[in-house]
């Protein structure tokens, strides 16, 4: 059985300006505070795709972690997948479903269509309170 603390998460989405690709030299120069367990807050303001946040806590000891970005649709998608994960891969599995069951050619045009739906509907979210909707 594999234990939760042996799971590491990662990054779920890119990002412009990522540092995916360079977590790996992160470890040299990361605090010796951090790495001997005596940093245990974890404050993040550019949150992106979370590559630092996500090598931080897949390798060290954090008892919590703050996490902030200008950008209130990646927040709110961070929410989501912290509060709602079970709906939203349900929600992800239908259109994924919807999506393979076209014929190869009407997908493009079905992509679209999601895209502008959602387009149209993002300005009636209220970022400030959660909601499942």
């Amino acid at each position: 059985m594999i234990e939760k603390s042996e799971i590491k998460a990662k990054p779920f989405l890119k990002w412009v300006g990522g540092k995916g690709q360079l977590v790996g030299r992160f470890a040299d120069i990361y605090p010796v505070e951090l790495i001997s367990g005596r940093i245990k807050y974890y404050y993040e303001p550019f949150l992106g795709g979370g590559a630092v946040f996500f090598d931080i806590t897949s390798n060290y000891k954090i008892k919590s972690a703050r996490l902030y970005d200008i950008n209130d649709e990646l927040i709110l998608t961070y929410k989501v997948v912290q509060r709602d994960t079970d709906k939203l891969l349900e929600f992800l599995c239908r259109y994924r479903k919807s999506y393979l069951d076209l014929p190869f050619d009407r997908r493009k045009e079905y992509f679209y269509e999601i895209r502008t739906n959602y387009n149209m509907q993002r300005f009636n979210i209220d970022y400030k309170k959660y909601s499942e909707n």
